[in-house]
């Protein structure tokens, strides 16, 4: 029974829990649907608001692309704006560039020498530069030198600078080494003439190598003109053209006193002979010729120097050719007066299209009738003058161009070295009396006119040459006169003193 009881009350509690949990859960059901339904229309607004703010972004991207595009487009005519505006500015600059240099070209003359210049642009650096000695438009093609802007001097490079060993041979110029420079014989000889000095200069290292033994010469050079030269040092200061020296030599210098070179010598030493050539009219050096240097002991080298020319030709005086003109700078073919022989002004026609050493350089014409200041007068004695031993003054002047002659002394003195000519007439005043007149130059008589009863007129020309300050006169010996004429004039006139 009490078993049957708990059992009851066991399933009432049971049944009132399983009410309670079911009222629970369906309140607990309302409230989650509840939930349900508020987060759906967040969400539904969410999704409205969402559609909206994409809508007005898709309107503003597509008004950002449209500014893109639009200025895309814009930079892409000015991209192709700018290019147009290159391309014509390069054409342009081209264009100008082309006809600055066809400007040049014509206007600007490659410069002769270093020293020009340097002369037309002293901010120029030492270094490698074109130059034309023989002028631009002629001759041969500009050549390239070394340029010492601190000095002005031009070198001319050459193959041979180096330190060469002579082969070994016997005979004399055996060994034979032709040198070959950066430039033609003609513009090397052209620069030689335009500059005031050039020289080379070159070392020998020798050992049982002689230059010259028992009087037969081993060695020697060729100068520009091909000729031998046995002086390794100066300059050809003897007529011989077997002048033998070294710069020892000149100096007294040598190992062995009595020899010109040190490689001459028999001594059992290492020896060298070093010299500067300095007549510019034989260099450059053009060939190196050696022998006697057969012995398995026996050395030589040979160094050459560049050929180096520096300063200006100096005219002592005036121009006396068209060579002369053509190395101060003139270019310009036509006629010009330069001092010839005689210390004559001469004509002479230059043809600058040639070069020093062309015949057709200079062609003579003739003399030129040139006077610093015209001199000439006439003048005339129409009283009586009588006094012997005396000038005759005059008493009336026609012409005294210059004022050389002082008609109250009857002496001219002459302004000018040149050549003159005077002549005096004169009529005796008595035809029955001896009439004589000297014409004396410095007092001394070196014409005179005497007249008998027969002839009483007298006449005396002459033409003397005078230098600045003689005196000329005519001086009465015997009788008198009172009409005379004296006259005379400057033939031409000593320019170059």
């Amino acid at each position: 029974m009490a078993h049957l009881v708990l059992n009851i009350f066991v399933l009432s509690l049971t049944v009132a829990l399983f009410i309670n949990v079911t009222a629970v859960s369906v309140e607990l059901k309302t409230n989650v649907t509840d939930r349900l339904q508020e987060l759906h229309e967040i969400q539904e607004d969410l999704k409205i608001k969402s559609k909206q703010f994409e809508t007005m972004m898709e309107s503003e991207v597509g008004k950002l692309k449209e500014k893109v595009e639009f200025l895309e487009t814009k930079i892409q005519e000015q991209d192709n704006l700018l290019k147009n505006c290159q391309v014509a500015t390069s054409d342009a600059i081209g264009s100008l560039r082309n006809v600055e240099e066809n400007n040049l070209k014509k206007t600007v003359l490659d410069p002769k020498t270093c020293l020009e210049a340097r002369t037309a642009d002293p901010s120029l650096e030492s270094g490698m530069y074109f130059i034309d000695p023989d002028g631009q438009g002629r001759g041969d093609d500009p050549i390239y030198v070394y340029c010492n802007m601190t000095t002005g001097s031009t070198s001319i490079l050459h193959d041979s600078e180096d330190s060469i060993a002579v082969s070994h041979c016997f005979e004399p110029g055996c060994y034979t080494r032709e040198i070959k420079y950066n430039a033609t014989l003609r513009q090397m000889t052209m620069l030689s003439e335009l500059s005031n000095v050039c020289h080379q200069s070159i070392q020998v290292d020798c050992y049982d190598a002689a230059f010259e033994f028992n009087g037969v010469p081993y060695a020697w050079w060729n100068d520009r003109n091909g000729d031998p030269r046995y002086f390794w040092s100066g300059v050809n200061n003897n007529s011989s053209d077997r002048y033998h020296t070294c710069q020892c030599g000149l100096d007294g210098s040598c190992k062995e006193k009595s020899l010109s070179c040190n490689c001459d010598s028999d001594l059992a030493i290492e020896l060298s002979d070093v010299g500067i050539l300095l007549e510019k009219d034989l260099l450059p050096v053009t060939k190196l010729n050696f022998g006697r240097t057969i012995a398995p002991t026996s050395i030589n080298r040979h160094t050459l120097g560049r050929f180096e020319c520096n300063g200006k030709v100096v005219l002592n005086g005036m121009p006396t050719s068209c060579q002369d003109l053509w190395r101060i700078g003139y270019i310009l073919s036509g006629i010009y007066s330069i001092k010839g022989s005689s210390n004559k002004v001469e004509t002479v026609y230059c043809d600058f299209t040639k070069l020093p050493g062309d015949e057709e350089l200079q062609t003579w014409i003739g003399y030129a009738d040139v006077k610093s200041e015209p001199v000439q007068f006439t003048v005339a004695r129409k009283s009586s003058f009588s006094t012997l031993n005396t000038a005759i003054s005059f008493d009336q002047e026609t012409l005294n161009t210059g004022n050389a002659l002082n008609t109250s002394t009857g002496v001219f003195a002459a302004p000018r070295n040149g050549t003159y000519f005077f002549a005096f007439s004169s009529f005796a005043e008595s035809q029955y009396s001896t009439f004589s007149v000297d014409l004396q130059l410095n007092d001394v008589t070196i014409a005179n006119c005497v007249t008998s009863y027969a002839l009483f007129y007298c006449n005396v020309p002459i033409t003397l040459k005078l230098s600045r300050g003689d005196r000329v006169q005519v001086s009465l010996q015997q009788g008198s006169t009172n009409n005379a004429i004296f006259t005379g004039w400057l033939l031409a006139e000593d320019i170059f003193q």
